[in-house]
C-alpha cells in the first residue's frame, strides 16, 4: 500500500507540468496582459510660443505649430522597433523598455494655438509591456522638468505597493494622480505571488517524495514485469530532472534573451518569443508552458530559424538510423569475435585495432576516413552531399561503420574478458570432453557473454552519440548532432533544447531497451 501511494505521488508529480499550460502560437499579434494607457499634460506658456509666432498673427498655425511640438513636446527618446513599435528610451518595466505602438500614440491640442495664455497638449500612448518574470514589478516613467496627469490600467488582483503619485487614486484597477518629473509605481501580481509560493512547497514535497521513493525502493529483489514497470519508473524520473535542468540552463541562468536570440531574429520577433515562451512571467509560468510545449510538439517552434535547408523529421529519421545500425553493428560484431576465439594465449589483433581506432579523437579520426576518398570525386560526393535515394543510404551505411570502428573496443574487451572467462568454466571442459558440437558450446558461451555485455551498453551509448556529433558534422550529415553543433555555434537556443531532447530521450529508450532484453536473455530475471 505504501508504494503505491509513493509510485501514485510520483506521477502526480510528474504530471504537475500539465495543469495551466496555455495553448499559444508564435505568430500571435504582441499584445501581452499589461495594456496600459498613459496620459501626459504639458503646458506651453506664452512666452514659449511666441517664438515661433513669425506672422505675428496671435495664432499658431501649420509649419509655425508643427516646429513648436517637435521642439517642445515631450521627449519619449523612442527607438524604432520593427515597422509599428518603438522603444522608449525614458520608460522602464523592471529595467527593460517596454514596446509603444505608434499608431496608438495620440497627441490632442487646439488648433490653431492662441499664443497668448497658457495651452494645454495631452499625449496619449498606449504600451504593450512584458514583466522580467517575478511577482513584484516596479514602472518608471522619468520626464524631467514635466508635470501633469498620469493614468495607467492594472490587471485585475494586481495590487499597487507604492506611488509616487500626487493625490494618487486607485479604483477599479486604474491608478491615476498628478506627477512631477517622474512616475514610479510598485505594484504586486497576486496571482503569481501566491503562485510562486505553491511552486516553491511543490518543490520542497517533490525533493521528498523522491528522496522517500528511492529509500523505498532501493535493493530488493524483482520479478517480471516489476523489473520493467521499475526500470521505465526509474528512467522517466531521470528524464524529468534531465529536461528540467534544460530548461533551467536555457531559460532561467544564462544572459539575456536579447543575447541568445539577437542573431537570429528581428526585435519583434523577440517580443514573439518572450509571449510563445512566456519568457516574461515567473519562472514557475515558464516551466508549465515550457512542458506543455514539449508534450504537445510546439517545443520545434524555431528550430529551423536561421539554418536554411534543414528539415527537423528528416534529421530525426537520419540520426536515429545511425544511432540504432552503429549500436547493431557493434554488439553483434563484438560478441561474435569475442565468442569466436577460444584462446587468450596469442596476440588479440582485434583488441589492439579496436583500441587504436578508439583512442583517436572522433573529429580527427572521421576526417582522415573521409579524406581517403577525396581522389575519388563519385564516392566523395555521395559521402557530403548525396541527392538522396540510395546515395543517402549509402551515406548512413557508411557512417554508421565508421562510427561502429571508433567505438567498438569497449563492447568487445568486455565481451572478450567474459567470454575467456566462459571458456575457461567445468561445464564448458565437459562439453567438450563428451564430444559436444562447437556450435553449440559457443552458443551458451554467447549467452553468458550477452548479458553483461548488453548491460554495460547503456553506458557505451554516451560515447556513440557523442561521437555521432562529430561524424555529421565532419560528413555534412543534416541530423540531430549537425543541428546541435549548429545551434551551439549559432547560440540558438531552440536548436540547442530539441537536440538535447533527442539525446536524453535516445539515451532513455536505448536503457529501458537494453533492461527488456536483459530479461528475455537472462532467466534468474523472470523467476
Amino acid at each position: 500500500m505504501q508504494r503505491s501511494v509513493v509510485i501514485l505521488a510520483l506521477l502526480l508529480l510528474l504530471s504537475t507540468p500539465l495543469a495551466q499550460a496555455h495553448n499559444v502560437s508564435v505568430d500571435a499579434k504582441i499584445k501581452d496582459r499589461y495594456n496600459g494607457t498613459i496620459e501626459i499634460v504639458e503646458y506651453l506658456d506664452e512666452n514659449t510660443k511666441k517664438k515661433y509666432d513669425l506672422d505675428s498673427s496671435g495664432n499658431l498655425s501649420g509649419i509655425e505649430l508643427s516646429n513648436l511640438l517637435k521642439d517642445n513636446l515631450l521627449k519619449l527618446n523612442l527607438t524604432p522597433a520593427g515597422d509599428y513599435y518603438y522603444l522608449v528610451g525614458n520608460l522602464t518595466l523592471d529595467g527593460r523598455h517596454p514596446l509603444a505602438n505608434v499608431h496608438k500614440i495620440v497627441v490632442n491640442y487646439s488648433k490653431p494655438m492662441p499664443v497668448n495664455g497658457t495651452s494645454k497638449v495631452i499625449t496619449s500612448i498606449t504600451f504593450h509591456f512584458y514583466l522580467n518574470g517575478t511577482s513584484d514589478h516596479k514602472f518608471v516613467l522619468k520626464l524631467p522638468y514635466c508635470q501633469g496627469y498620469f493614468k495607467m490600467s492594472l490587471p485585475k488582483n494586481d495590487t499597487v505597493l507604492k506611488s509616487n503619485l500626487i493625490d494618487a487614486h486607485i479604483r477599479n484597477n486604474i491608478i491615476s494622480g498628478k506627477f512631477k518629473d517622474s512616475v514610479i509605481i510598485e505594484f504586486r501580481e497576486m496571482k503569481y505571488f501566491w503562485m510562486g509560493i505553491f511552486a516553491n512547497s511543490l518543490v520542497v514535497i517533490g525533493v521528498v517524495i523522491f528522496i522517500l521513493a528511492a529509500y523505498k525502493f532501493r535493493g530488493g529483489r524483482s520479478k517480471g514485469i516489476k523489473l520493467l514497470i521499475r526500470s521505465t519508473l526509474r528512467n522517466m524520473v531521470s528524464l524529468f530532472i534531465v529536461l528540467t535542468i534544460l530548461f533551467y540552463i536555457l531559460w532561467v541562468a544564462g544572459p539575456p534573451l536579447s543575447v541568445r536570440v539577437g542573431g537570429i531574429s528581428t526585435i519583434v520577433m523577440r517580443f514573439q518569443i518572450i509571449q510563445y515562451y512566456h519568457l516574461d512571467r515567473p519562472w514557475y509560468d515558464q516551466y508549465l508552458n515550457w512542458w506543455h510545449l514539449l508534450l504537445t510538439g510546439g517545443i520545434t517552434k524555431g528550430v529551423e530559424w536561421g539554418l536554411k535547408g534543414l528539415s527537423l523529421q528528416k534529421a530525426l529519421v537520419i540520426s536515429l538510423s545511425i544511432f540504432i545500425l552503429t549500436a547493431l553493428f557493434s554488439y553483434l560484431i563484438s560478441i561474435y569475435l569475442a565468442v569466436r576465439k577460444k584462446g587468450s594465449r596469442s596476440l588479440d589483433l582485434y583488441a589492439a585495432l579496436f583500441l587504436a581506432l578508439y583512442s583517436i579523437p572522433t573529429f580527427y579520426a572521421t576526417y582522415q576516413f573521409l579524406h581517403l576518398f577525396e581522389n575519388y570525386p563519385l564516392i566523395y560526393t555521395t559521402l557530403v552531399a548525396p541527392r538522396g535515394g540510395i546515395e543517402e543510404f549509402f551515406q548512413i551505411l557508411f557512417a554508421s561503420s565508421i562510427l561502429t570502428l571508433l567505438t567498438l573496443a569497449r563492447p568487445y574487451l568486455i565481451a572478450r574478458a567474459l567470454a575467456v572467462k566462459e571458456y575457461r568454466e567445468p561445464y564448458v571442459n565437459t562439453f567438450r570432453a563428451v564430444g559436444f558440437n562447437p556450435k553449440k558450446i559457443r552458443k551458451f558461451v554467447r549467452r553468458s557473454t550477452e548479458i553483461p555485455t548488453i548491460t554495460d551498453s547503456v553506458l557505451n551509448f554516451g560515447w556513440v552519440l557523442t561521437a555521432q556529433v562529430f561524424l555529421e558534422v565532419i560528413f555534412k550529415i543534416k541530423g540531430m548532432g549537425y543541428l546541435l553543433f549548429k545551434g551551439t555555434v549559432n547560440g540558438n537556443p531552440f536548436q540547442l533544447q530539441i537536440s538535447v531532447i533527442y539525446f536524453s530521450l535516445v539515451m532513455i529508450a536505448a536503457s529501458i531497451f537494453s533492461d527488456i532484453v536483459i530479461y528475455y536473455l537472462d532467466p534468474r530475471v523472470r523467476r
